[in-house]
């Protein structure tokens, strides 16, 4: 009977003491979380509040870190949902620390973007702030506070991130200049500090809700590393466009 007390009362006052860190004690632990790799189902809405119109695609993420410490992700959408019509079609995103592949197996095509200038340092590509993907993963607490505006917030009480279990904590950031987000919530696992909830809402009322679940962290297989594979395939089986940074 003491036992189970005390477990109760240590239960109690680890889930208190979470709720109650501050920004920066957060900041601190999600810039603390140790990942080389992780895969993860991804759910993504996409809300247009000019059009009313709403998409979602389901399908996997992946991410690596490598030796040279560039960060490199992929996202491989297999269903598309529009009002009531639901069809598979897949979309195959690659992001390494300068370039951006799209890749299209059903008809060969490979698109491939250089997303910086020739000499200029690499970005990651979940950075908030620069990256094409805002889910940060060990992001430094300086490099948001100095971005944002950060208070904490509450889970969603509607919409697709009020699914998000009760171990999560969430941020609210706001950009302290002018940029193309007018806010992002992002929510957190409080045992692994890995985000599995991101709401962005742009200057043009444009809604996109990202929520990650199946999460593993450092288990990347053979098959899941080559679609991190942004090498040019063969030009002799597949139609290929490569777009470097534009010459001024």
């Amino acid at each position: 009977m003491q036992f189970a007390i005390g477990l109760f009362v240590s239960l109690v006052s680890s889930c208190i003491s979470v709720q109650e860190l501050s920004v920066e004690e957060i900041l601190d632990n999600v810039e603390g979380a140790e990942v080389v790799s992780l895969t993860a189902t991804v759910s993504y809405t996409r809300i247009d509040s000019i059009l009313e119109r709403k998409e979602i695609r389901t399908g996997n993420l992946l991410f690596r870190k490598a030796e040279s410490k560039k960060r490199q992700a992929a996202i491989l959408f297999d269903t598309l949902i529009i009002g009531r019509r639901r069809e598979e079609k897949v979309k195959h995103y690659i992001f390494s620390g300068r370039w951006m592949a799209e890749v299209d197996h059903a008809n060969k095509q490979f698109i491939k973007r250089e997303l910086v200038a020739p000499g200029a340092e690499d970005i990651d590509p979940f950075e908030l702030g620069s990256g094409p993907i805002p889910l940060p993963i060990g992001q430094t607490k300086e490099s948001v506070l100095s971005k944002f505006i950060v208070e904490k917030i509450e889970r969603p009480a509607d919409g697709p991130l009020s699914k998000l279990s009760d171990n999560v904590i969430g941020l609210h950031l706001v950009p302290k200049t002018e940029d193309e987000w007018e806010y992002i919530d992002l929510f957190y696992d409080k045992t692994s500090w890995l985000p599995v909830g991101v709401q962005t809402v742009e200057d043009d009322g444009t809604k996109r809700v990202s929520r990650l679940t199946n999460m593993q962290v450092n288990a990347l297989s053979e098959e899941d590393a080559s679609l991190l594979n942004i090498n040019t395939p063969d030009p002799k089986e597949w139609s290929i466009d490569i777009r470097p940074w534009p010459v001024e």
